[in-house]
């Protein structure tokens, strides 16, 4: 059996190098952070990935489809439907994202649940989030793909709000907190009384940019959250929403700008 640690990404950017930098990091942080394999899924705007991240890993790129399930949200169609589509476990983590600490601590623990993820943070700034704790799926620990069963997803959702009748319904009707393909799985798992939390993974494994403060010591990044009622220290950066790096000004991100080649994308875009 395969149990190297291995991450899945989706990459369906359209080619602007501030998009392609930032993917660049990404890889760049889970290489150093862990991974052993990590495949990237997309659908139309094939990723550019660097020689040396193909040298330094197993990395494969895989051009997916969406699928037909009643509704257009991208990540519906094409997250949802294509993750629950893999046949090996996996971490998901999103693209826009950065891993700061040894991803080795959340594989360890995979086998705890069959699917496991992490509550979206109360952010004061965001009324979207002033509500009953509700699921991000930027990051999915899943050690049983069986479990991740769209059929039985969607069952759930369409019994309340068919995703094919979206037009009759409001979006808070249609989704069971903000977010699509988050809301149809936070959805699910009421549905079946199934807690996805793991105790020992908390926020700082999914903590928006927008409320995290970036520093160097030494060789290392470290970081914390500022402004929540109980601030923490952060081991995965997301930058969700508008809340891109180039935004908040992240000194990663800044840091391949800083580079005598800023732009080290010498390849070839794959899967052509």
């Amino acid at each position: 059996m395969d149990t190297r640690l291995k991450v899945v990404t989706i990459m369906n950017y359209p080619p602007e190098s501030r998009l392609q930098r930032m993917c660049y990091a990404f890889v760049d942080s889970v290489i150093a952070h862990g991974t052993q394999s990590l495949t990237v899924l997309y659908e139309e705007h094939p990723p550019v990935i660097s020689s040396e991240h193909r040298r330094a890993i197993d990395l494969e790129v895989v051009k997916c489809r969406s699928h037909d399930i009643g509704h257009p949200h991208f990540n519906l169609r094409f997250k949802l439907a294509n993750l629950a589509s893999l046949d090996f476990p996996f971490l998901y983590l999103d693209a826009d994202t950065v891993v700061i600490d040894d991803l080795n601590y959340l594989w360890s623990r995979r086998h705890a649940k069959p699917w496991v993820g992490i509550d979206h943070q109360w952010i004061p700034s965001d009324p979207r989030t002033h509500r009953p704790p509700f699921l991000n799926s930027g990051v999915q620990l899943v050690s049983d793909p069986a479990f991740y069963d769209l059929d039985a997803i969607l069952a759930v959702q369409n019994s309340v709000a068919p995703l094919s009748r979206a037009a009759e319904f409001t979006k808070d009707q249609m989704f069971a907190c903000p977010g699509a393909d988050q809301a149809v799985l936070f959805r699910y798992f009421r549905g079946i009384d199934y807690d996805y939390r793991h105790l020992e993974i908390g926020p700082a494994w999914n903590s928006f940019a927008g409320v995290t403060h970036v520093k160097r010591e030494g060789d290392q990044w470290l970081a914390r959250t500022h402004g929540l009622d109980a601030d923490h220290d952060v081991s995965l950066i997301h930058y969700w929403s508008q809340f891109k790096p180039w935004v908040v000004g992240c000194p990663i991100y800044a840091s391949y700008a800083e580079r005598e080649d800023p732009n080290p994308f010498n390849s070839e875009p794959c899967g052509l």
